[in-house]
C-alpha cells in the first residue's frame, strides 16, 4: 500500500511540475520583451524543470518557445541534450545551431531527429549534403518538401536520381517550380501535361544534334517479348527489357506498367520495336490501355512522332538503363546529354506545378 502511494505522489510531483512549467512558459511568450533581470530568472526556473519533466510534456509546452525572440539559447541547447521529441523540437526550430556539430549530427542521428533538421528554413550546403548521404526515402523528402531549402546541382541530380524509386518524392520535386532539375527519372510521377513538355524537351534537343539512323530491335526478341505479353506475363517482360536495356528488373517493370502507357510506348521506341508489334503489346496490357482503342492509337502517334534518341534519353533517365543509346554515341563521338531542366517547362501552360497537375486531372 505504502509504495503505490509512494508512486502515485511521484506521479502528482511530476504533473505539478509540468503545470508549473506551463505557466511560467505562458507568461514568458505573453510579453514580447522582457527585462535582463527577468530573462535569466525564467532562464534558471525553466531549466530546472526542463531537467525533471517527462520529455513529452516539456516538448507540448515549450514549443511557443520556439517562436519567441528572447527565449534564452541555453533552453534550445537542454532541449537538445534531454532528447526524444524535445530535441526534434531543438533541431526543427532552434534560432540557430552549430554548425559543424549539427552536420555530423545530421549524418548519424536518429529518423525522426534528421526529419526534423531536414524542415529548418536556415540549412547549409554541409547540412544538407550530410542528410541526404543518409539515403533515407522520409528525409529526402522532407528535404524535397521545404521550400526554404537551396540545392545546388550535385544535390538536385542525387534527388533526381532517389526519384527515380520513390513517387512521392518526384511528385515533390515536380511540385517545385524553384528547381531547376532533371525531369526524365521523374516521369513515372509527372501529370500527361508534364510527360508531354518533358518529351517535346528531349525532341528538340537530339533534332538539334542531327539525324541518326533508327536502330530496329532483333526479330527474336520481339517475338518474344510479344509472348510475354500475350501471356501477360509482366515479370518476364520485364526481364526482357532489363536484359535488353542493361537496368534492374523493378525499374523496367515499372516503366512496362505505367497506367497511361507513355513509359511503355517510350521504352518500345527505344528498343526499336516497330509499331505493328507495339500495338500487339498495347493490346495486351492492362485493362485501362488494352480496353481503350483512343488510348492505344494515341500511344501509336506517340510512338511515331518521338524520335529514337529522343524516347532513348527518357527511358534511359527512368530505368538507369546503360545500353539505350550506346550505338548513337559511338557514331557521334560522345554520349547524348541527358535530358536537363532548363526550358522544359517552358513546354506546359502557365499553370504549372500544382495548379498544372489539377487541369491535368480534371481533363
Amino acid at each position: 500500500m505504502s509504495g503505490q502511494l509512494m508512486l502515485s505522489d511521484k506521479r502528482q510531483r511530476r504533473a505539478d511540475d509540468a503545470s508549473i512549467l506551463q505557466v511560467i512558459v505562458d507568461q514568458f511568450v505573453e510579453r514580447p520583451v522582457h527585462p535582463f533581470s527577468d530573462i535569466k530568472q525564467f532562464e534558471r526556473l525553466a531549466l530546472g524543470l526542463i531537467d525533471i519533466v517527462d520529455a513529452g510534456a516539456v516538448a507540448r509546452v515549450a514549443r511557443p518557445l520556439c517562436f519567441h525572440p528572447e527565449t534564452p539559447p541555453s533552453i534550445f541547447a537542454r532541449l537538445l541534450d534531454k532528447g526524444g521529441p524535445c530535441a526534434e523540437l531543438a533541431l526543427e526550430y532552434a534560432p540557430a545551431l552549430p554548425r559543424a556539430e549539427t552536420a555530423v549530427l545530421a549524418a548519424r542521428c536518429p529518423t525522426g531527429f534528421a526529419l526534423a533538421l531536414s524542415r529548418r528554413r536556415d540549412l547549409d550546403r554541409e547540412i544538407i549534403a550530410a542528410l541526404m548521404s543518409r539515403n533515407e526515402p522520409r528525409v529526402l523528402r522532407a528535404l524535397a518538401g521545404n521550400l526554404a531549402a537551396h540545392f545546388e546541382s550535385a544535390a538536385r541530380r542525387v534527388l533526381a536520381q532517389a526519384a527515380r524509386d520513390d513517387v512521392r518524392l518526384a511528385r515533390l520535386l515536380l511540385d517545385r517550380d524553384d528547381l531547376e532539375i532533371d525531369p526524365g527519372p521523374l516521369f513515372l510521377a509527372a501529370t500527361r501535361l508534364e510527360r508531354t513538355a518533358i518529351i517535346l524537351n528531349a525532341c528538340r534537343k537530339v533534332l538539334a544534334s542531327g539525324y541518326a539512323e533508327p536502330r530496329r530491335a532483333d526479330p527474336d526478341f520481339v517475338a518474344r517479348l510479344e509472348d510475354a505479353a500475350l501471356r501477360r506475363d509482366r515479370e518476364e517482360m520485364a526481364a526482357l527489357v532489363a536484359s535488353a536495356l542493361d537496368c534492374r528488373k523493378d525499374r523496367a517493370l515499372a516503366a512496362l506498367t505505367d497506367s497511361l502507357g507513355e513509359a511503355l510506348a517510350l521504352t518500345l521506341v527505344a528498343l526499336g520495336v516497330d509499331t505493328e508489334a507495339a500495338t500487339r503489346i498495347f493490346l495486351c496490357a492492362d485493362a485501362p490501355i488494352a480496353h481503350d482503342v483512343d488510348r492505344v492509337r494515341a500511344l501509336l502517334r506517340l510512338m511515331r512522332s518521338t524520335p529514337q534518341r529522343a524516347a532513348a534519353q527518357i527511358v534511359t533517365a527512368i530505368t538507369g538503363a546503360a545500353r539505350t543509346e550506346k550505338e548513337p554515341a559511338r557514331r557521334n563521338g560522345s554520349r547524348e546529354e541527358a535530358v536537363t531542366a532548363p526550358g522544359w517547362r517552358r513546354s506546359l501552360p502557365r499553370q504549372n506545378g500544382v495548379a498544372a497537375r489539377k487541369l491535368d486531372q480534371s481533363a
